[in-house]
């Protein structure tokens, strides 16, 4: 099956594809507290003392006070639930730094800001030397006469060596500053 790219086509599919946004988020204001306690409840310790709790309600079984097993579970279950949602704020306002981080893209001749969750497939991003790529990229051209250019991916896997891409031998020699005139086709056989 082969799948399509248009580059530089503002008549493209492009609701075919989903948008540049990230969202590293676990949970919602809707679904954190069921969310947050079905994660609590998974694990065998919290369902062994939640079972110990509620057998304390039984006054038959048990001489002591049930608040004294239902305070602390109660307690370590808020404590853990504030950290979730902290955590889970962090990654929200991570996304939306890098969401709304400005790329130049160039559209009709000119080179355009805009924020990085606005990119859309086929657009012709501009990176300049040391630029954060903003997404998954195919290299049409470079500033290197040979069309080499070198990539860091450490913030991917670590690895800081850097990695050397070459521009296809079909975009060699294309003019930077006609890029808006270039209407291509992509595609990759799945």
């Amino acid at each position: 099956m082969k799948r399509y790219v248009y580059i530089n086509d503002d008549e493209s599919e492009r609701d075919l594809y989903c948008d540049n946004r990230i969202s590293n988020r676990k949970y919602t204001l809707l679904n954190f507290i069921p969310k947050n306690l079905w994660e609590q409840f998974s694990r065998f310790m919290n369902q062994y003392f939640l079972l110990i709790a509620c057998l304390q309600l039984w006054p038959l079984i048990t001489p002591v006070n049930p608040a004294s097993t239902w305070g602390p579970l109660i307690f370590i279950f808020a404590v853990s639930a504030t950290k979730e949602a902290w955590d889970d704020y962090n990654r929200y306002l991570s996304d939306k730094k890098a969401n709304e981080k400005e790329v130049w893209v160039v559209m009709h001749g000119i080179r355009k800001l805009v924020q990085a969750q606005d990119i859309h497939v086929g657009n012709i991003i501009w990176l300049r030397e040391n630029d954060e790529v903003p997404c998954d990229l195919a290299l049409i051209g470079t500033s290197d006469p040979q069309g080499v250019c070198y990539i860091e991916t450490a913030a991917l896997d670590g690895e800081t060596d850097l990695k050397t891409r070459v521009i296809p031998s079909a975009c060699m020699g294309i003019d930077s500053e006609l890029l808006h005139k270039i209407k291509a086709r992509c595609y990759r056989v799945s």
